[in-house]
């Protein structure tokens, strides 16, 4: 299996540091210094989940020459999808004209878009058809409190595609790892919304709906956790990490990436860095890194490591090349 073509979305709408800065009542200079961003897309009234995979998932057909009717599964991976049912999957292969391809969605955290290409490959692999479209996509403006300087600075709009087929050529998918470990799940959650607690007025006005997060406790196990997968899948590979040509990790927080590069050991010219300019988009942010990179010209120069991590906890990474 390999990754045959790639793409994705960012909304117009620039949302700089410093309109954030006055909501959160810090200055820019302290989100640059604890996040690494300048500033994130944030998606207009009306554009969700669906609309944003749409041109996304049409630049990675685009680019591996396929019509959607190719296409036997769309996986669709969000932490925001615009409806709780039917599945975001569902709406985009009816806009893209898949009809014939089975459709889910996978809400694994931010890892959920690995998670994602991990099941889409897996189902290639054992013949269920011979192209596969992975998607990650989150509108996490919708579930941001700007007001709180722990979480309000840090989350962006987008959307990042994949096309999977099952053939030789480059970006093949060499080795894959995921992980979870539940008792990390109230680290990162939204509150309420949910079948437990429904949305109402009450849920409202507390802001419960909102994302909410323990960055401490989660800073030192997403740079461990990613690490460790980083190295089960490169083992599973047979590779070490002086063969890759090219790390993207999950962009959640510049410090969080640079952990991993200390752990690592890594050369920070062969890290993929781009959450300085679109912020944390949750479960699209390594199919979009992944897309600006091969649009680049810099997945050629060895394999490509893919490693993430998100609320639950789950985390995971993938070989490619």
């Amino acid at each position: 299996m390999r990754v045959a073509g790639t793409g994705r979305f960012l909304p117009a709408r620039v949302l700089a540091n410093a309109e954030l800065a006055a909501l959160a009542g810090v200055s820019e200079e302290w989100i640059i210094r604890r996040t690494g961003i300048h500033e994130r897309r944030a998606a207009a009234d009306g554009e969700g989940a669906a609309a944003m995979s749409l041109p996304a998932a049409r630049a990675a057909l685009g680019a591996a020459g396929l019509a959607p009717e190719a296409l036997d599964v769309v996986i669709v991976a969000t932490t925001t999808p615009d409806h709780l049912t039917p599945p975001t999957a569902c709406e985009v292969q009816a806009a893209l004209g898949a009809f014939g391809a089975a459709c889910f969605d996978v809400e694994a955290g931010f890892a959920g878009w690995l998670y994602a290409l991990v099941l889409g490959e897996s189902l290639l692999r054992s013949g269920h058809g011979a192209a596969a479209l992975v998607i990650g996509v989150e509108k996490l403006s919708t579930v941001t409190d700007r007001a709180d300087p722990s979480t309000g600075p840090l989350f962006g709009d987008g959307a990042g595609a994949v096309v999977l087929v099952r053939d030789p050529g480059p970006l093949a998918i060499r080795s894959t790892s995921w992980w979870a470990d539940g008792r990390l799940a109230d680290a990162l959650q939204r509150p309420a919304g949910g079948a437990l607690r429904p949305f109402n007025a009450e849920v409202l006005d507390e802001g419960a709906h909102l994302l909410r997060m323990e960055g401490t406790r989660l800073f030192k196990a997403a740079v461990r956790t990613m690490a460790v997968q980083a190295q089960t899948a490169l083992e599973r590979a047979g590779l070490s990490l002086s063969d890759v040509g090219l790390v993207v990790p999950h962009q959640a927080n510049l410090r969080i990436i640079e952990g991993l590069i200390r752990e690592l050991e890594l050369d920070a010219d062969r890290v993929f860095i781009n959450i300085d300019r679109y912020g944390n988009t949750g479960a699209a942010t390594i199919p979009i890194a992944l897309d600006e990179a091969v649009r680049a010209g810099r997945t050629g120069g060895g394999p490509v490591l893919l490693v993430s991590f998100g609320a639950g906890a789950t985390a995971g990474a993938a070989v490619l090349g």
